[in-house]
């Protein structure tokens, strides 16, 4: 049995595909095809997007435990949608980019 692979924070000069939760929800960062998927926890609100893939378009503040994170996503030519964290309190290297408990908060 492996051990999942931690880290304190994203960076843009890593890759791969990361599992980061925040007190409520999970965020998939694909920093190698450069999008990110919001999967909101139980009782959180939804936002357009959710559970899609989404282009990110720049990034403010990348993920770091016990700070929140924001980013920016390319929805269309004429828009483009905002996330900004509740806090991070873990960063998990992801071998499945879709496991099933993904949507677990």
């Amino acid at each position: 049995m492996s051990e999942t692979e931690t880290v304190s924070e994203l960076t843009s000069e890593m890759s791969g595909v990361w599992l980061v939760t925040t007190q409520g929800s999970t965020h998939v960062w694909d920093l190698d095809a450069w999008t990110y998927t919001r999967r909101p926890g139980r009782g959180r609100g939804d936002f357009v997007g959710d559970g899609v893939p989404q282009r990110i378009w720049c990034v403010g503040r990348f993920p770091r435990v016990g700070e929140s994170f924001y980013v920016e996503l390319d929805e269309s030519l004429t828009q483009v949608q905002t996330r900004l964290s509740t806090e991070v309190v873990r960063i998990e290297r992801l071998s499945d980019p879709q496991p099933a408990d993904v949507n677990q908060a």
